[in-house]
């Protein structure tokens, strides 16, 4: 049975419940105006990308089985710099939708109308057929993390979901991970009884408008019962690729859009920090896959450098990925029930033209020094620097930081004492800075280290940040 999500919808969803309860109870620039559609990057070069790169990767959507079906969005910095596709068509979300309901629970979690520590028998969550008294002390946590131990037959499963979950009573709840619909589904007649919200409804209004989603329409979502399994509905929600990306730029920018906070930042960071390890580079938080180096290395040794976290359908074919260090989100969108929607597999290589048509440059701090030796609180340091560009391409334009530390190693607490603009580096070249700095006037008498800092805000993409950084090796000795 399907149920478009319509003006009964809220008596469905309380009748549900009535038969359920009978039956067993770092920041980037943050984007925006919300009314505004996406910005653009002029050209890939305005991005620092290469044009031929995004270009190549376009012919590649293009040659896919299922292109005419499916939507990639590619957003950096908050703008828009690549889309194939029909990116304001609105695709069912079968993949993303624990995600997207995971945003909903952080506030009412933060607010105390959600205790993620009740279990499923408080809560008085069950089924038909029952759930077992051990399945019934899962925790919602434990839902959220895949790791509910509850394997009971659920809506909208596809047979190889049918064939891989485990038996029933085979893992005690948070004991072992398994992504299953079960956990999904429940997950939404939880949120529904725990805050008396309907989903659709509570999206619309607490994500979908403050971030100005131009496609989105709680009308076009709709619940799907499948009564001979279980009596907890599907909840499909149906988005484009570029509101999906609005969706994964709220989590890039730890919650915020513009002047407000959406979600709690503690819950995305709760969110996207992994608790279960299934593969090198690849782990699971609360409803989003959380990716490591090692995942991005795989795929391409030039992507080594990343990490992000993902709301996927096992890199099947739905995707929304966020890559904090890169300031990125990707989304790729299908018709999953067509039957001919393309899978990650071939998406990939299109993700992997455009990241690695990236200029990079490797900014090195090479020394500094500062005179005089012997100084006083207040007194004026001469410093000179010297860095370099490394790399092959130029940089852009940067600034270079200075700092005094009691550790020799700089793993003490860290005084600003001011900073320098670096111009753009070409390729190879060296730039000597020259800066009087103040000593801090309460800084403690004692030895102090020197440390510079090129590019800390990473206004460069820059693969080896290691050598950013350096330590002077004579101290300057402070005191009245």
């Amino acid at each position: 049975m399907t149920t478009r999500h319509r003006s009964g919808i809220g008596t469905l969803m309380v009748a549900a419940a009535c038969f359920f309860l009978q039956a067993a109870q770092t920041q980037p620039a943050i984007a925006g105006p919300a009314e505004a559609d996406w910005p653009r990057w002029e050209t890939p070069e305005e991005a620092r990308f290469s044009s031929e790169q995004v270009a190549e990767a376009g012919r590649l959507w293009s040659d896919l089985d299922g292109a005419s079906q499916a939507a990639f969005f590619l957003a950096y910095k908050g703008k828009a710099l690549a889309s194939f596709g029909d990116a304001s068509k609105e695709y069912l979300c079968p993949a993303v939708r624990a995600t997207m309901l995971n945003a909903l629970y952080g506030t009412h979690v933060e607010n105390g109308d959600i205790d993620l520590e009740k279990t499923l028998e408080e809560v008085g969550i069950g089924d038909v057929p029952a759930l077992t008294r051990a399945e019934r002390q899962a925790k919602i946590n434990h839902l959220l993390q895949a790791r509910s131990g509850v394997y009971h037959e659920a809506a909208c499963e596809s047979q190889a979901m049918r064939d891989a979950r485990p038996r029933r009573g085979s893992h005690a709840p948070g004991t072992f991970w398994h992504l299953n619909n079960w956990d999904v589904n429940a997950l939404g007649t939880i949120f529904f009884l725990e805050t008396g919200h309907e989903i659709f409804t509570e999206f619309d209004q607490k994500i979908a408008r403050p971030l100005g989603m131009q496609d989105f329409q709680a009308g076009d979502c709709n619940y799907h019962w499948e009564m001979r399994y279980s009596i907890h509905p599907c909840y499909w929600f149906r988005m484009s690729a570029r509101d999906r990306a609005r969706f994964g730029q709220l989590f890039l920018q730890n919650g915020k859009w513009g002047d407000r906070q959406i979600i709690p930042e503690t819950w995305v960071e709760e969110s996207t920090r992994s608790n279960s390890t299934l593969a090198p580079g690849i782990g699971f938080g609360y409803s989003w896959w959380v990716l490591g180096p090692e995942f991005f290395e795989s795929a391409d040794p030039r992507l080594q450098h990343l990490r992000g976290f993902a709301a996927t359908n096992s890199f099947q074919d739905q995707l929304i990925l966020v890559l904090p260090d890169a300031e990125m989100v990707i989304v790729a969108a299908s018709e999953a029930s067509s039957g001919n929607a393309f899978k990650l597999d071939d998406a990939f290589p299109i993700m992997e033209k455009i990241l690695t048509g990236r200029e990079i440059v490797d900014l090195a701090a090479l020394r500094a020094r500062a005179k005089p030796r012997l100084a006083s609180g207040a007194d004026t340091l001469r410093i000179v620097a010297k860095t370099k560009n490394r790399s092959p391409n130029p940089s852009l334009p940067a600034e270079v930081d200075f700092y005094v530390s009691a550790e020799p190693s700089g793993a003490g607490d860290l005084r600003w004492i001011g900073s320098a603009g670096l111009a753009g580096l070409a390729a190879g070249e060296k730039k000597t800075i020259r800066l009087r700095a103040a000593v801090p006037s309460d800084l403690e008498p004692g030895s102090y280290y020197l440390i510079t800092v090129v590019d800390r805000d990473k206004d460069n993409y820059d693969l080896t940040r290691g050598n950013n950084v350096s330590i002077s090796k004579r101290a300057i000795e402070i005191g009245y």
